[in-house]
């Protein structure tokens, strides 16, 4: 009995501490805490909706404007400039006197062709009476055939000289005419480059003025070769209009107000027949018209060559479009506040905004600001 009580309450005794240590380690885990794993704060981004309209196709240059019709106004007979009827920077109209050169002599010419027709006629008048006189002497062989040829002969050369009178006459008057020179062209006048009291060399002579058409005005722009086929074809369908953008400050209008980043509209009127080989460009030229001469030849503008109008198409901030090794790409905010990366389509730009043909659909959130460094998954919050 001693042997077997030993053993029972040897038995007891290790259960007992095996108990103890059991609990000593239970409550000793409870009582150490589990690490806890630190959440991710979310990034501050700038976001944007992605919206449904309507949006034109256009493609963008640059250009200057001209004058459809620039003329350099030079004498063109020799003579003493007497008169300017204008003042520098006058709008003139066709027809309208510019200068008068001293036309005395011309006047003494034409009264000297005058004089001569008049001494021809009355010579051909003579020689035609002398020929009818002659004319029965012949029928009776009082004269020979070759004195009566003769008086004819003289008939056809007074014929000749009065037609040269003629001629003479009308030199005559186109030099006379010369003598006062008009604008060609409704335009504006430059700067006078010859003043009166001078003595003008005819045709070869410097130029007087120089008259420019205002209104309308040509602007001249390139497109890239890549872009013609569509132009060329939009242009085959119909009129493409044209929207012009001067420089920030460069517009004024006839009274000096100023004007910045005022657009014009013109229209499209020419392609050229050829691709530039050096630039890889095809020069294009619109109209524009200018009746409150806002605009001036010379001028740099932006042009915008509108081509279609794409319907309901999505548009998102030009900002939110990122570029990566897979081509563009954009992240959009998912409904549980994630970072979504979704690899885009783009088409044309429309101001601050582009169109997306695949990736993303109109409602969605954009990224716009803060992609450096987002990855997908990453938790954001619209910045303060």
């Amino acid at each position: 009995m001693n042997k077997a009580s030993d053993k029972l309450f040897g038995f007891l005794k290790l259960a007992v501490v095996l108990l103890i240590i059991f609990l000593a380690v239970f409550f000793i885990s409870k009582l150490i805490k589990k690490p806890v794993k630190a959440s991710i704060p979310p990034r501050s981004v700038e976001t944007a909706l992605a919206e449904k309209k309507d949006v034109i196709v256009f493609i963008e240059s640059f250009g200057n404007l001209d004058s459809p019709n620039n003329v350099d106004i030079k004498s063109q007979v020799e003579g003493q400039m007497m008169k300017a009827h204008f003042n520098e920077g006058d709008l003139v109209k066709a027809g309208d006197m510019l200068f008068t050169i001293d036309p005395s002599q011309y006047k003494a010419q034409l009264e000297r062709a005058d004089a001569a027709l008049i001494q021809d006629l009355a010579e051909l008048k003579l020689n035609k009476d002398t020929v009818e006189r002659n004319r029965k002497l012949l029928e009776k062989e009082l004269i020979s055939q070759q004195d009566f040829d003769k008086l004819q002969t003289n008939v056809t050369s007074s014929e000749a000289a009065v037609k040269t009178d003629n001629a003479n006459i009308d030199l005559a008057k186109i030099n006379l005419n010369y003598c006062y020179i008009t604008s060609p062209i409704n335009g504006l006048t430059g700067k006078r480059q010859v003043d009166p009291g001078n003595i003008l060399t005819a045709n070869d002579g410097p130029t007087l003025v120089n008259v420019k058409t205002i209104d309308p005005l040509y602007v001249d722009f390139t497109i890239p070769e890549r872009d013609f086929g569509s132009v060329r074809k939009a242009f085959s369908e119909g009129k493409l209009k044209v929207v012009l953008t001067l420089e920030k400050g460069s517009g004024a209008s006839q009274d000096g107000t100023e004007k910045n980043g005022d657009s014009y509209e013109g229209e499209l009127c020419f392609l050229d027949n050829a691709v530039n080989n050096t630039t890889g460009t095809v020069l294009l030229r619109a109209i524009v018209p200018n009746h409150d001469m806002k605009l001036w030849s010379g001028q740099f503008v932006t042009v915008r060559l509108h081509l279609a109008i794409k319907k309901n198409a999505v548009v998102v901030p030009y900002e939110a479009v990122q570029i990566g090794q897979q081509g563009n790409y954009i992240f959009v905010v998912s409904p549980d506040k994630k970072a979504d990366l979704r690899n885009v389509t783009v088409g044309s730009k429309e101001d601050d905004h582009i169109i997306i043909e695949d990736g993303v659909k109109a409602g969605e959130t954009v990224v716009t600001v803060g992609q450096m460094g987002l990855k997908p998954g990453t938790p954001v919050a619209e910045a303060k």
